[in-house]
């Protein structure tokens, strides 16, 4: 019984080792006649006549003795260092299954000093031609390592996910103070402490302690305040020195992410070490792409990478239940992980040429090989960052339509009344994304666009597809739809309704230049257009088969069957009540009120350009 694994790793294989080694020299030194008898110096002394005559007559019998029976102890010695051996090499073998990859690294560094041992100390045995295969770990060594390394660090860093703040780290006031003001002048740069720097630079950019291979560049850009462009009175951000230390400037990057990447690097160099080892021990390698035993170190950096991105996102332990804030930060730290991958593999491939394991000739292919390991790296980051994407989005879509569906629920589109301010399903819609848009600030300036017209582009389709849905005939399908689609489709609307909806989308677009993305306005163009055609007082001569090309030219997002679906809903006006709305001012700007002969009339009019088409 040798314990557990990690006690057989850390004391009983050196221990065995070195009784092993003891055995061996005590058996060199039996077969190189190095141990007199002891008998001989014991007892009282006698005189000189006598100790020759004895010492004449024992070297008579110690060569007849060697002669008979020399060769019968040297093969039971030899049989005996094997046997023993042996019994190393199977308990390493049964004990690997199990090991880490720093064990399986000192093991095999203990291994190869303990083969080096036994040639020094006893070199004619015949078991030094066996020990190569006698204390082999594994054929295929090297993928096992692989696919330890894989695990444990997928292990780290669901640990670290767990036990780090989920949210940005601050920058510190050392990192704060290295701030430089650069002054861009045409083709040159002026700015503190810099140096000249008109040829490429060969040297590899400094690291940052604790921020290693350019985390301490990824710091969050701060998103600009509507006010800053509405009234440059009110700005906020005025751009003196003290303001700017005293601002909480971000990273984008949680406190896991220095940790995860600090653990790859620690576990490549290990089985760098390990490898070696093997190497050392006779291992042949097979050969790969990459120059050998460099491309199965460069697999372990891919492989860890890999792990790393997938173990950021499976780190959480309600995974189903995240916020906005908290898929936002998985996104930014699979993102910063993905950023710091071109200088964590320089680094990997200096070392690996300091220490010789870049062949000379094969240098163009090891960095082509590594060139190509790196993309796929940098692919698995990308797949997780798609994923996460897509599940930030989800969110949201998922908030604004539980927002749509209890907002209107009950609302009533005959309103018989013009509002001036904007009803407050779309006050809460843009509160809503403008908090949300606020908390993208970890993301890339791509991604946080994206999701700004992603989340726009939804408002924008579920209005439309409320006031052109046809509404279910039979309560039955009625239930169904409701379940299935959240909301039931408008069923009645009045010119009043599609005025007050034009208030709503002019506030949608006034928070989407608020923004300050470029052209998100453009995903309420569609709504916007339907709404303003239904309250244009030329829509009725604009219906006529012969106009098609000056409601198109006027109106290029109008579609006839969603005009359709509308003036089937439409609750047209009495000519009283047209008259009473604007003797009493209720409408402010004159706007399309049709009667219901006119509605039934255009109604007829689109539906025969359908038909023919």
């Amino acid at each position: 019984s040798l314990g557990t694994d990690r006690i057989f790793f850390a004391k009983s294989l050196p221990h065995l080792c070195a009784s092993l080694v003891g055995f061996s020299s005590v058996e060199a030194a039996l077969e190189l006649d190095n141990f007199a008898d002891d008998d001989d110096g014991v007892g009282e002394k006698k005189d000189l006549s006598e100790v020759s005559a004895k010492a004449s007559d024992k070297t008579t019998v110690r060569i007849s003795a060697t002669t008979g029976r020399g060769s019968s102890f040297r093969e039971s010695s030899e049989r005996y260092e094997r046997a023993l051996v042996a019994e190393l090499g199977n308990l390493l073998r049964k004990r690997a299954v199990g090991a880490t990859l720093v064990e399986l690294a000192r093991a095999s560094c203990l291994v190869a000093a303990f083969r080096s041992a036994l040639k020094i100390v006893h070199p004619s045995s015949s078991t030094r031609k066996s020990d190569k295969e006698l204390l082999a770990m594994d054929v295929d060594i090297i993928m096992t390592g692989l696919k330890v390394a894989q695990e444990e660090q997928l292990n780290a860093t669901a640990k670290y996910i767990r036990e780090g703040k989920k949210e940005p780290m601050q920058v510190g006031r050392g990192q704060m103070n290295n701030l430089r003001f650069n002054k861009s002048f045409q083709g040159g740069t002026l700015s503190e402490n810099t140096e000249d720097k008109s040829g490429p630079s060969q040297v590899p950019p400094e690291e940052v302690l604790d921020f290693p291979f350019g985390l301490s560049e990824m710091r969050q850009r701060q998103i600009s305040n509507a006010l800053d462009d509405m009234d440059p009175s009110l700005r906020t951000k005025r751009g003196t020195m003290n303001q700017i230390m005293s601002a909480n400037e971000l990273y984008k990057f949680s406190q896991s992410v220095p940790q995860i990447i600090r653990s790859i690097h620690a576990r490549v160099i290990v089985f760098v070490a390990f490898a070696l080892s093997q190497e050392e021990l006779g291992q042949v390698f097979a050969s790969k792409q990459g120059g050998g035993i460099a491309g199965y170190i460069l697999d372990c950096v891919e492989e860890c990478v890999a792990v790393a991105a997938v173990g950021m996102k499976d780190g959480y332990a309600h995974f189903d239940e995240l916020t906005v804030e908290q898929a936002v930060q998985i996104t930014a730290d699979i993102s910063a992980l993905e950023g710091s991958l071109p200088r964590l593999f320089g680094t990997v491939m200096r070392g690996l040429c300091h220490i010789g394991l870049v062949k000379a000739d094969q240098v163009e292919e090891t960095f082509e090989y590594a060139d190509s390991v790196l993309k796929g790296a940098s692919k698995s980051c990308d797949t997780q960052v798609a994923n996460m994407y897509s599940v930030v989005y989800e969110i949201c879509r998922n908030k604004i339509d539980m927002l749509i569906d209890f907002s209107l629920e009950n609302f009533s589109w005959v309103c018989k009344t013009v509002r001036d301010t904007p009803n407050a399903y779309a006050e809460s819609l843009v509160e809503y994304m403008r908090s949300t848009f606020q908390c993208l600030g970890p993301m890339d300036d791509g991604s946080r666009a994206g999701l700004h017209f992603s989340c726009c582009g939804h408002v924008a389709e579920r209005l439309a597809k409320l006031l052109t849905d046809p509404v279910e005939e039979s309560e039955g399908r009625g239930k169904n739809a409701s379940k299935s689609g959240g909301l039931m489709p408008v069923a009645k609307i009045d010119p009043f309704g599609l005025r007050n909806l034009a208030t709503d989308i002019r506030h949608f677009e006034a928070f989407a230049d608020g923004t300050g993305v470029g052209q998100l306005r453009e995903c309420f163009a569609e709504v916007k257009c339907l709404a303003t055609a239904l309250l244009d007082k030329d829509l009725p001569m604009l219906l006529l088969p012969e106009n098609g090309n000056t409601r198109r030219m006027k109106y290029p997002f109008l579609s006839l069957e969603k005009v359709y679906c509308v003036l089937e809903k439409y609750v047209g006006t009495g000519l009283g009540e047209k008259l009473m709305a604007r003797g009493s001012g209720i409408v402010k700007n004159d706007f399309l009120m049709l009667e219901k002969k006119e509605v039934i009339q255009l109604t007829k009019i689109v539906r025969m350009q359908l038909a023919n088409k």
